[in-house]
């Protein structure tokens, strides 16, 4: 089976790699990457602490690295000094990665290619691998097993779609799930599901989700108090992590809550858009020029004094950089959730927002962080809104009621906090595999 999944690989490879570079650049708008994904320009592997090689983390995008963080921190304060690797699978991860972990070698996850695994393994030398969720690779497991390098999933999730197709394909798959030396799952329905994929029981614990155990930036980190921006009397409206479609239900919305400066000199507000992806920031900005919005790109201001007050702030502010959006969710009255209010996406992680005591406003389509906007939403921190019309009376009532939205958001840091514990759960079942060679 595995000579059948690599011909097919390798076929698709040879005849799609011209559309896949186009796509590339297309999306990147360079074709940064595409050596480390072929196992080249690879940096000097990391020398190895007390004669063991690194600790190898994977986390496919932004959202797994920022929830390993508080993971690897715990594990090189309790169990283990060895040096740090760490894999992702888009460059905004690790973008992400680079700031999140300046001491660990970052670099992107090559393909799925069994020569291209033992190039890496030769040069990194990992002695144990941590992924978090769901990143299953049937070359790399396979790898894993035949080289005994200990695995680890942890906050390890399945879905009932995903489930569903890896038991149609099971004859195949079933080796793979029982590779790992130890599946550390963020619930018991997707505990159970691995069971029937061929982990055996003994090898799976059950910890909660490790995103609610997130770190706040400190306030006293570069950046972290983007509230200054604003004068004290200016409402501040934080859409995170947007794409196609949502920016245009967004702006419909805040275009007439902004109409009220027509008749109130007054009033003070301002809209912080922070598109997904690095790629649409130019178009978006394009879209906002083409509609007469008045608004700021936050790159061509970040760089100016700390003291900086925008004492007329623009309608909207463009969140044009990487890695600031977790801070202004702490500069936010109330917050809105990209990727939840069109189908096709799954939705974002809104206990960042959560965390900083913040309202969460969603759409329904939350595959991505059901349990997160469940939470947030049966304790009252969470609203869904299930349309155009709902979306932009929900705004306009918290714009009125900044006490509704202060209680919402002292709901929804109430509902993370009262959710902690995985991270304490995790380490308890890592303990024998992380300090076997302290």
């Amino acid at each position: 089976m595995f000579i059948i999944y690599n011909t097919v690989l390798v076929l698709l490879l040879l005849f799609l790699w011209p559309f896949l570079l186009w796509y590339m650049y297309r999306r990147q708008g360079n074709l940064e990457g595409v050596a480390e994904r072929l196992g080249r320009n690879w940096p000097p592997g990391t020398a190895a602490v007390a004669d063991s090689g690194p600790v190898w983390f994977h986390g496919a995008s932004v959202g797994e690295i920022q929830m390993l963080q508080p993971l690897v921190r715990a594990w090189q304060e309790n169990c283990d000094s060895r040096a740090l690797l760490v894999t992702t699978v888009t460059l905004t991860g690790r973008r992400t990665a680079r700031r999140l972990f300046p001491e660990a070698e970052i670099v992107l996850l090559p393909l799925d290619l069994p020569f291209i695994w033992g190039r890496f393994y030769r040069h990194f030398k990992p002695s144990l691998l941590i992924v978090a969720e769901t990143e299953l690779w049937p070359n790399l497991f396979n790898f894993v097993r035949s080289h005994k390098l200990p695995l680890v999933l942890v906050n390890a999730r399945l879905s009932r779609k995903s489930f569903v197709n890896y038991l149609l394909f099971n004859f195949f798959t079933r080796v793979m799930f029982a590779t790992p030396d130890l599946v550390i799952a963020q619930d018991r329905v997707s505990a159970v599901r691995f069971a029937a994929l061929g982990t055996p029981a003994a090898k799976i614990v059950s910890s909660g989700n490790l995103k609610f155990d997130l770190e706040t930036p400190a306030k006293n980190s570069p950046g972290a108090d983007l509230r200054g921006l604003f004068e004290d009397n200016c409402r501040v409206v934080v859409a995170g992590s947007t794409h196609p479609g949502e920016e245009e239900m967004i702006l419909d919305a805040w275009l007439r809550i902004t109409a009220k400066k027509n008749t109130d000199p007054d009033f003070a507000a301002c809209l912080v858009l922070a598109p997904r992806h690095p790629h649409r920031f130019l178009g978006v900005a394009e879209r906002l020029a083409a509609k007469e919005i008045n608004f700021l790109k936050f790159s061509e201001i970040k760089k100016k004094s700390s003291n900086l007050i925008l004492r007329e702030p623009p309608s909207v502010l463009l969140l044009d950089t990487m890695g600031d959006l977790v801070n202004f969710y702490g500069a936010a009255d109330f917050t809105i959730i990209g990727g939840t209010l069109i189908p096709g996406v799954g939705g974002h992680n809104p206990l960042e927002s959560a965390a900083f005591a913040r309202m969460v406003i969603h759409g329904p389509h939350v595959a991505n962080f059901r349990d997160g906007f469940s939470c947030l939403d049966s304790h009252g921190g969470g609203f869904e809104v299930s349309g155009q019309k709902a979306l932009a009376e929900l705004m306009v009532r918290c714009m009125r009621d900044p006490d509704f939205v202060l209680e919402a958001g002292r709901r929804a840091q109430a509902a993370l906090v009262n959710n902690r514990g995985a991270l304490a759960k995790t380490m308890a079942a890592l303990k024998e595999i992380a300090c076997r060679r302290k």
